[in-house]
């Protein structure tokens, strides 16, 4: 009895190429693990001062170094010899913190980095709960990686508890469709979707050696399936590169909006056709639409001979979907500006009154009584982002911040938010009668959806503007 190593893949879109060694991207494979089984034999059997049941800490860190040292070795000739790029990927590393688990601990992380694989682990678990921050960084890493030791014998049967916040952590990564390796000391139980697991793999916490080639190949996996993961998103690049992203609206009244725009965009691929812009509607109330009234575009700079235009793909109270069409497409390294106006509806609540009116009748797109002057998610990567929103006269707006969500996820991104306030990026600024809100970002984060929120006014004080 042991350990239980389990590989689980995302599941939906990729194979499982750790239980499939036959997979064309894993060719390559059995030369080196073969080379590294041999080297790892021969160096053990001349080590006649390793014992197999390992007695003490300092042999365990021993065993982690040689291991380590051949691994990394291995992987260095191996990349040298097919000239590739050394990828580092990110693991959250789920385990126990008692001082008794720690040289297990730190032998399984030594080993893991040898794979060019960084173990990440945040040593605030509570039980029963999962910090905001846990799940951030569970989402931002490659993959999950648990070590799940003892904790308690679990009445009435041999089996073990591990830390309760283990269990929740795979869970997590596993709905978010994240690559987790799970190692099991002997006897430990997991419950739920990692206990139906075919593949598993055991081994003693003294007798690490009787099964360290099969660990070391389970990790091999892991880091291969990675790396096929990253070559299929290559595949996948971004399509272009905003050079800047340029927003200022205007609320004229309770009824009107105002939006300008302007972007230079660089084609980072070959034909680029044409770039989509959408406006949604996440508010159910009644009588609100997105449907410009008015809609004016224009190009300012594009490569000779080729003509911008903006097309209108769907045009609906819930949603306006329209593209900027180049012809011919766009070659890798062509840029383009054009700039657009949109006047519509404001389908934002005016007054506080009308706020509360809209989150108790349940149509409101929050719960939460604040309204969005900032709702835009950063699609491509962005050099630099600004969005400016300007209110009418003796509007008076409070309780202004601003926020970061990342979009897949939509959980907060803290440390992207950490940035804004530290870099003074957002900023809020009333001259006489007349407020204005401002962020401003330097090199905004792919897939990140950026936020400004306000309450507004009373009805009673808006002074003649209701």
């Amino acid at each position: 009895m042991g350990a239980i190593c389990s590989y689980i893949p995302p599941s939906q879109g990729a194979e499982n190429l750790a239980l499939f060694p036959d997979h064309p991207i894993m060719q390559w494979r059995p030369t080196l693990y073969l080379f590294l089984c041999l080297i790892l034999v021969l160096t053990f059997a001349a080590r006649s001062t390793l014992p197999i049941a390992l007695s003490s800490d300092l042999e365990l860190m021993d065993l982690a170094l040689v291991l380590c040292s051949l691994i990394t070795e291995l992987r260095s000739r191996v990349l040298a010899r097919r000239k590739m790029p050394e990828l580092i990927f990110k693991a959250f590393l789920s385990c126990s913190f008692v001082a008794e688990d720690r040289p297990l601990i730190d032998f399984f992380s030594r080993l893991i980095r040898s794979f060019d694989i960084e173990p990440l682990t945040y040593d605030f678990q509570e039980v029963g709960h999962l910090p905001e921050k846990v799940k951030e960084r569970i989402v931002t890493a490659d993959c999950l990686i648990a070590i799940a030791t003892r904790r308690s014998k679990l009445e009435g049967s041999a089996a073990w508890s591990c830390p309760d916040w283990i269990q929740h952590e795979i869970a997590l990564a596993n709905a978010y469709k994240k690559p987790i390796a799970i190692l099991l000391e002997e006897g430990v139980k997991i419950e739920g979707l990692i206990a139906m697991e075919e593949r598993r793999q055991e081994f003693l916490r003294d007798q690490l050696l009787n099964s360290v080639d099969k660990v070391t190949r389970f990790l091999f996996n892991l880091r291969t399936y990675l790396e096929s993961m990253t070559s299929f998103e290559r595949m996948h690049m971004p399509v272009l590169l905003r050079h800047y992203l340029h927003v200022k609206e205007e609320i004229r009244s309770p009824e009107l909006s105002v939006s300008r725009c302007e972007t230079l965009m660089e084609s980072l691929m070959e034909d680029l056709e044409a770039v989509q812009h959408k406006v949604e509607l996440e508010d159910l109330t009644p009588g609100l639409s997105v449907k410009p009234k008015q809609f004016d575009f224009i190009c300012k700079e594009m490569p000779a001979g080729t003509r911008v235009e903006a097309v209108t793909i769907e045009q609906s109270d819930r949603k306006f979907l329209w593209k900027a069409a180049f012809d011919p497409p766009l070659k890798k390294g062509q840029k383009v500006k054009y700039a657009f106006k949109l006047v519509r509806q404001n389908s934002r609540p005016f007054t506080r009154e009308e706020l509360m009116a809209r989150i108790e009748a349940g149509t409101y797109e929050s719960k939460e009584p604040i309204c969005k002057a900032c709702d835009w998610s950063i699609s491509y990567p962005t050099s630099e982002f600004l969005f400016d929103i300007e209110f009418p006269e003796n509007y008076e707006i409070s309780k202004y911040a601003c926020d970061v969500r990342m979009v897949l996820a939509n959980l907060n991104a803290e440390n992207e938010l950490k940035r804004l306030r530290e870099g003074n990026m957002f900023s809020v600024e009333k001259i006489i009668d007349k407020w204005t809100m401002s962020l401003k970002v330097a090199k905004p984060l792919q897939d990140h959806a950026y936020y400004i929120y306000y309450m507004p006014p009373r009805a009673a004080d808006l002074h003649g503007l209701s």
